[in-house]
């Protein structure tokens, strides 16, 4: 897969109007409050995939016995950048700003659940991404960055739509300006 359709698949849409209704579907099926709520707040991707659905995550995936929690990850904060590259073209990103006990983590060997997003149509995946919602797009997963972790398996795992275990050493990724990855789960494997 080439950089630039995984680029555009991972966070290609962020700015599209289907995909934000998608978003703004899908919280008021969860909770039918929500459409009063939006109505009063002014978000933006960052402030409803993090603020707002950080309470929901509980519904979805539950942390595992001696697992890392998602809420934990979600703390970990956005700052913008907007530079040019060695061809002075414009680029414009995130990069994380890791809170304390989450620098703690790198390196570290974690489990967690959450649900697969495949980033090919093969039936077992090597790399996917992993998050704490399912899927509801085939094209973006729609949280932030926070909320998102990029798996290489030890051995590629049947892709599934219910939530799974999974257990790997996470790397935490200061700085990448080509996917705006946060979070890498190395040698993953499947965990009770």
């Amino acid at each position: 897969m080439s950089a630039s359709f995984r680029f555009h698949r991972f966070w290609g849409c962020l700015l599209c109007v289907p995909c934000v209704l998608c978003i703004v579907a899908l919280a008021v099926l969860v909770n039918p409050r929500t459409a009063g709520a939006l109505q009063e707040l002014n978000y933006t991707e960052e402030t409803f995939s993090t603020t707002y659905l950080v309470p929901y995550i509980p519904e979805f995936s539950k942390t595992p016995e001696g697992g890392l929690a998602w809420e934990t990850l979600a703390r970990t904060t956005e700052i913008s950048y907007e530079e040019k590259n060695a061809e002075g073209m414009d680029i414009a990103g995130v990069r994380p700003d890791f809170p304390a006990d989450v620098l703690a983590l790198d390196g570290q060997e974690v489990l967690m659940q959450g649900y697969m997003f495949p980033l090919d149509a093969a039936e077992k995946q090597a790399q996917f991404l992993f998050g704490p919602f399912p899927a509801t797009c085939p094209y973006h997963y729609h949280v932030g960055p926070a909320m998102v972790i990029e798996v290489s398996a030890a051995e590629p795992l049947p892709f599934v739509y219910d939530p799974v275990n999974l257990r790997g050493r996470l790397e935490l990724v200061s700085r990448d300006d080509a996917f705006n990855v946060f979070y890498r789960l190395k040698e993953a494997r499947l965990a009770e």
